[in-house]
C-alpha cells in the first residue's frame, strides 16, 4: 500500500491491506464471551506470559494512519485508532494486532428521524462493564487496534419535530440505572432504509472513538439493490431471551407450539450468519474474533468452518448452568458444538466452566476437563476472566459536584437512620423476595432495629422475558411484602421499606450507592454483580460493608465480601445484623481488601488476561 510508511517495511509479517482503513460503504468488498466459591481472577492469570499491567499498557504500539478519502482523513477531531501496521510483541506468533469484538450491544445510541438523519452518542459506560471493555480496547491505554461489530438495534423513525429514539439491547451485566428499555410498539413498524441512510450510519459509527461496523438484521427478500426493510426487529432477540437466557438463569418454559420454537431457533440461526458474513468482509489473517454472550453462540462455529486458522474467543456474561438443566435446552447440540468452535472459552466463575465441561461430555460425549474440552479439532481451552469495572470512571462519576448535592440531600432525608441499599431486577433471578423476607426476619429477630433502619430498594426491568405473565405476578408478590412489613414494623412517620421501581438518573444511582451503609444482593442466579463493584468503589470514604449472595458469579471474586445463601433467611437476616454493628475498624478491614480486588481486577486486567491466555493457548 503506497501510503505505508517506509519503515513499516523493516518490521516483521507486515499484512498489506488494501481497503481495510476505509469505511463499509467505500469499500468494494462489502458493496459488490451449585456453586464453588473461593475462586478468583488472579488463579488462572499468575504467570500466563505476555500480561501487561495497566501502565504498561499506555504505551503508544502502532502509528496512525488514515486512508485517503477516508472519512476519517476529512472528520476533524475525531480520533479513530487505525487498524495495525505491526502486532503486538509476542515471539512465534502471527497475531495481526487487530480485534474483532462480534457483540449484540451497540456501544453507541443511535437516533433516526425522518430525511434520514442520524445522531449517534456514546453509551454511558459506568451501566455496563462489558461496554467498558470495548471502551478501553479502542482506548489509547489498550495497544490493540480494535473494531467493534454490533447489531443496530431496533430502530424507529420519528418525525423531524419529535424527539428521535432508536433502542439497543443491553447485556446481563448492566446495572439499573439508565437502562433503555424497548419500544414494543415501534420495534413492530416496518420501516425502510435507503442504502445512502444506510451509509450515513456506518461512516458515523466507523468515525467514532469506539469504531464500530453495524449489523443490519432483515430476512433475505427484506435486503434489496435500493435499501432494506425491517420487520418485527425484536424477533432477533427472541431465541437468545426467551430460550438461552430462560435456562441460563435457571428459569424453564413449559412446551408450547412446536413451530413457534423453531421459528425462533430460525431466526437465532440468520443472526448468527449475518455476523459471520459482516466479520468475514472485514476479517483478515492473524485477527483475534472475541464473541460475546448468548446472544451468538453459533457464530464460533460458523467462523470456523469458514476460516479455520481464525483465533476466536468467546466471552459468557451470563452464568452457565448444570448438564441436567443444558439437557433440557432445545438445539442442546447445536448451541454446544458452536461455541466449541474457539479456541477459548472464558466464563465469570470456575463452577460455569465445570458445568460446560459436564454439558459437553454428557450431551456430544467429548472428553473435558475443567481446563478443556477435547473435539475432533483438538482441545478447546476454558478460562475464568470475571468482568471488572473501570474504577477511576466511577470514582469521577460518583464523587462529582452533582452527585455530592445528592448525596447531601439523601443524608438529609434519612439523618439518623441507617440505610441498607438495594439494586436488582424486578424478577425472581433478582432475588428481591428474599432480599424482603430476609429483612421482616431481621426486624423480627432484632427488634432494637425497629425504627432505626430503612431497606431502599430500587428495582429496574426483568432480565427474563415474560410470556406467561410471570412478572406481573412477582410484582405482585414483592409489593404485598412491602406493603406486609411496612404494616406491621412501620408508622405513619416510618416505613421500614421504600421500594422504587423506576429508572435512576446517572446522579441518583452514585449518591444512592454512597449513601447506603450497607448494601445487600440476594440474587438467586446471575453471571455478575456490577452494581457490588461499583457499591465497593462508591465507598471509599464511610466503608459500608457488602453482603452478596454466593449465586452471584462476582461472589467468588470478592471473598471478603460477607456471603450469603439467599435461600437461608434466618442466615441473611442475621448476617444483616452483623454487617451493621460491625465495628469502624472491621468495616475498614474489608473495605480495603474488597477495594484493592476491584482496583487489582478492573476492566483492563480482565481484557488483557483474556488476550494473554489466547496467546498461551495458541503458543501450546
Amino acid at each position: 500500500m503506497s501510503n505505508i510508511p517506509s519503515s513499516a517495511s523493516r518490521r516483521p509479517r507486515i499484512q498489506q491491506r488494501t481497503e481495510s482503513l476505509l469505511p463499509p460503504h467505500q469499500s468494494k468488498s462489502i458493496t459488490s464471551v451449585p456453586v464453588t466459591p473461593g475462586i478468583s481472577q488472579g488463579t488462572y492469570i499468575n504467570g500466563v506470559p505476555g500480561l501487561r499491567s495497566p501502565e504498561s499498557a499506555r504505551q503508544e504500539y502502532f502509528p496512525r494512519h488514515h486512508a485517503p478519502g477516508s472519512a476519517q482523513s476529512r472528520t476533524s477531531g475525531t480520533k479513530v485508532k487505525p487498524l495495525a501496521l505491526s502486532p503486538p510483541t509476542w515471539e512465534g506468533s502471527d497475531l495481526s494486532g487487530n480485534v474483532l469484538s462480534a457483540t449484540f450491544t451497540l456501544p453507541q445510541a443511535i437516533q433516526y428521524s425522518q430525511g434520514g438523519k442520524w445522531k449517534v452518542s456514546q453509551q454511558s459506560y459506568h451501566c455496563s462493564a462489558h461496554l467498558d471493555s470495548l471502551a478501553y480496547l479502542s482506548s489509547d491505554r489498550c495497544c490493540w487496534n480494535h473494531t467493534v461489530i454490533a447489531w443496530t438495534g431496533e430502530i424507529s423513525c420519528t418525525l423531524a419535530d419529535e424527539t428521535p429514539q432508536a433502542t439497543i439491547p443491553m447485556p446481563t451485566t448492566a446495572t439499573q440505572c439508565e437502562q433503555p428499555q424497548i419500544d414494543d410498539e415501534a420495534a413492530s413498524k416496518d420501516i425502510f432504509i435507503a442504502n445512502r441512510d444506510k451509509a450515513k450510519l456506518e461512516e458515523l459509527l466507523y468515525c467514532n472513538p469506539i469504531r464500530t461496523l453495524p449489523v443490519w438484521l432483515a430476512d433475505e427478500r427484506d435486503d434489496t439493490a435500493d435499501g432494506i426493510r425491517l420487520k418485527q426487529q425484536s424477533r432477533w432477540r427472541r431465541y437468545a431471551e426467551h430460550d438461552v437466557c430462560a435456562l441460563f438463569h435457571y428459569k424453564q418454559h413449559p412446551p408450547t407450539d412446536g413451530r413457534k420454537a423453531d421459528g425462533r431457533w430460525d431466526d437465532y440461526c440468520r443472526v448468527n450468519e449475518v455476523y459471520a458474513d459482516r466479520i468475514s468482509k472485514v476479517y483478515q489473517k492473524g485477527d483475534i474474533v472475541v464473541v460475546h454472550d448468548h446472544y451468538l453462540m453459533l457464530l464460533p462455529e460458523i467462523l470456523r468452518r469458514r476460516h479455520p486458522d481464525m483465533h476466536i474467543v468467546f466471552y459468557l456474561e451470563s452464568p452457565f448452568p448444570t448438564s441436567e438443566l443444558v439437557r433440557c435446552l432445545h438445539r442442546r447440540e447445536e448451541i454446544l458444538n458452536g461455541v466449541l468452535g474457539s479456541d477459548l472459552v472464558c466464563f465469570q466463575a470456575f463452577h460455569y466452566a465445570q458445568h460446560l465441561a459436564n454439558s459437553c461430555e454428557r450431551i456430544l460425549g467429548c472428553s473435558a476437563s475443567s481446563e478443556w474440552v477435547k473435539t475432533t479439532r483438538g482441545r478447546v481451552h476454558m478460562s475464568v476472566n470475571p468482568l471488572g469495572i473501570n474504577v477511576s470512571k466511577i470514582t469521577s462519576l460518583a464523587f462529582s459536584e452533582s452527585v455530592d448535592k445528592k448525596y447531601k440531600e439523601l443524608r438529609k432525608l434519612f439523618e439518623g437512620t441507617k440505610v441498607v441499599i438495594g439494586c436488582d431486577p424486578m424478577d425472581r433471578m433478582g432475588g428481591v423476595h428474599k432480599k424482603l423476607e430476609a429483612f421482616q426476619c431481621f426486624l423480627e429477630r432484632h427488634p432494637e432495629w425497629q425504627g432505626k433502619v430503612v431497606l431502599l430498594q430500587v428495582t429496574g426491568p426483568a432480565i427474563l422475558e415474560d410470556d406467561d405473565g410471570e412478572s406481573i405476578a412477582y410484582a405482585r408478590k414483592v409489593n404485598e411484602l412491602v406493603d406486609l412489613i411496612n404494616q406491621d414494623y412501620g408508622s405513619l412517620e416510618y416505613a421500614p421499606v421504600q421500594l422504587h421501581n423506576q429508572k435512576l438518573s446517572q446522579d441518583e444511582y452514585f449518591a444512592l450507592l454512597r449513601r447506603g451503609d450497607v448494601a445487600i444482593n440476594t440474587c438467586v442466579r446471575e453471571g455478575m454483580s456490577t452494581t457490588s463493584l461499583e457499591y465497593i468503589a462508591c465507598q471509599r470514604d464511610s466503608h459500608g460493608p457488602l453482603i452478596i449472595s454466593e449465586f452471584s458469579g462476582t461472589a467468588s471474586n470478592l471473598k471478603e465480601a460477607v456471603q450469603i445463601n439467599p435461600w437461608d433467611i434466618v442466615q441473611v437476616a442475621d448476617q444483616i445484623n452483623n454487617a451493621l454493628t460491625m465495628t469502624p475498624e472491621r468495616r475498614s478491614r474489608m473495605h480495603k481488601a474488597l477495594y484493592k480486588r476491584v482496583v487489582g481486577d478492573n476492566v483492563e486486567l480482565c481484557v488483557n488476561g483474556m488476550i494473554s491466555r489466547l496467546k498461551k493457548v495458541l503458543a501450546a
